[in-house]
């Protein structure tokens, strides 16, 4: 699966439909035969072999990196929201956690390039498929925080005063098409705009990949000092010609662009070409790999905080675009991919963590879009009744995680899956309508409990469990409607 969704294919030189239809594993190199080379049927007394055990060439180290990323964002977001500039600590382990942009970045060049690298790519069939799993919620959860941090900051009466005059929805349709231009109607939703601008050009890079065998490193090295002369200048006052005009404008939103993370999404992309060797190589020289991404990420700690203690702005310290972090993330992503490895290795396929590694890999995207309406919900609540300390965090992070797994789980079992999460809805014969209806109304009972209670600051959160109680209510509705439809039109037993 790769940062859309998409479950990474078994095999890469399997069709499309293969892929789709049979993810984990390839197809046999051979048959067990039932005809002899002239075209004679084989004796049946020549019983055909056992049919050869399918490989499961799943990418299990890439689920385990991805769902560690996906947690260290929501704890990242979490940090932020909470912790002040001045708490070192706190914004130490911030910083840390930002290795999580580059590493989305490295992750879908790398599921993509995995994908495509032995079979050919049709551009208009990429493209259509790509944005259909990853712009439909782009585009649903774009108008979703609109409307949302609208109504935060003012209630009904501010969704009101949209359609006042004809002034104001003109404002309200550009504030919309600014928001989908730059992925800031909520601070995560940059990732799929970047993520849309590399579908884009994909097919160019993948077809530079396949002609510049040989020249990879070049590539590679060229891309590198591109990424550190442009982080060095992302982090100081533009040169002349980037300060107004065209370039200027392009300069102001280069956070948004796939420009600073070109050399992470080209790594992804190479690793997964010379995916054999990549994986051989990080297995010869583990441990040199895993002490000097140690060492970058010590020091990289010691140097903010020294840089703190001299007076650095946290802002600045713990830009994600300094090039001196960076080398901490190489690190980090290094780490991680190690232990994917030890994970691929030593799983037991069936097992508890097995399921739950799976289960969670096939929801990180939609985590993703919907932690940050978590966080919106209960922070009120939070900064309310809380004390500023490390245990706030952590509370606060644990049950975001909750919230935004049980809201994925109703968004799944839902009508809107496709559109809110990227995946197809859960099917509904599988599904279990009398249990989850019991769920919706303890979830709609509570929400009403802190809607209306006492505690102003639980307004927020009352909504959240009110709505997601009532979606989950109308989605068992739903079942219940289709499986009572389809007994009616089954004709009865002759």
């Amino acid at each position: 699966m790769d940062s859309s969704g998409t479950r990474v294919p078994g095999a890469p030189g399997t069709g499309d439909a293969a892929a789709d239809s049979a993810p984990n594993a390839t197809t046999p190199a051979h048959a067990a035969p039932t005809a002899s080379g002239d075209g004679a049927v084989a004796p049946e007394s020549t019983p055909a072999g056992p049919a050869p055990k399918k490989k499961d060439r799943h990418l299990y180290q890439i689920d385990f990196v991805r769902l560690v990323t996906f947690a260290g964002v929501v704890l990242d977001h979490v940090i932020l929201s909470i912790a002040s500039s001045t708490e070192i600590v706190a914004q130490g382990i911030g910083l840390i956690l930002r290795y999580t942009r580059y590493c989305f970045f490295a992750l879908t060049g790398f599921v993509l390039t995995y994908q495509y690298r032995n079979r050919e790519l049709h551009a208009p069939t990429f493209w259509r498929r790509r944005f259909k799993l990853i712009g439909l919620p782009f585009l649903t959860w774009s108008l979703f925080y609109w409307v949302y941090n609208r109504y935060r900051r003012g209630g009904l009466d501010e969704l009101q005063s949209i359609v006042d005059s004809t002034e104001s929805i003109r404002l309200a349709v550009k504030s919309i098409a600014y928001d989908l231009i730059t992925g800031h109607a909520a601070y995560h939703l940059y990732f799929l705009s970047v993520s849309m601008q590399i579908y884009v050009v994909f097919p160019a890079v993948l077809w530079v990949l396949k002609r510049t065998w040989g020249y990879h490193r070049y590539l590679l090295l060229v891309s590198g000092t591109f990424h550190i002369w442009l982080l060095y200048h992302m982090v100081r006052p533009p040169l002349q010609i980037f300060s107004d005009g065209f370039l200027g404008v392009i300069w102001r939103y280069l956070g948004i662009t796939l420009l600073p993370y070109q050399f992470f999404i080209l790594a992804g992309c190479l690793a997964a070409y010379h995916f054999e060797g990549f994986g051989a190589f990080m297995k010869r020289y583990k441990w040199p790999l895993a002490l000097g991404s140690l060492v970058a990420i010590i020091v990289t700690l010691v140097y903010y905080r020294s840089e703190m203690h001299a007076g650095e702005e946290t802002f600045r310290a713990t830009n994600v675009f300094m090039v001196h972090n960076a080398f901490a993330y190489i690190g980090i992503i290094v780490l991680l991919y190690l232990g994917g490895t030890l994970w691929q290795n030593r799983r037991t396929p069936g097992s508890i963590a097995d399921t739950l590694m799976r289960k969670a890999a096939d929801r990180s995207f939609a985590i993703y879009l919907a932690h940050v309406l978590a966080i919106f919900s209960i922070m009120p609540l939070v900064n309310h009744w809380a004390a500023a300390n490390g245990w706030r965090i952590l509370i606060t992070y644990l049950i975001v995680c909750v919230m935004t797994v049980f809201l994925v789980e109703v968004l799944r079992l839902s009508p809107v899956s496709l559109i809110t999460t990227g995946r197809n809805r859960l099917d509904w014969r599988e599904q279990n309508p009398l249990r989850q209806l019991p769920i919706a109304a303890g979830s709609i009972a509570l929400g009403l409990i802190l809607w209306y209670g006492d505690w102003a600051s639980s307004k927020s959160l009352g909504q959240f469990f009110l709505g997601t109680g009532l979606l989950l209510a109308i989605g068992a509705g739903a079942v219940l409607y289709r499986r009572r439809t389809d007994r009616d039109e089954t004709p009865a037993a002759v």
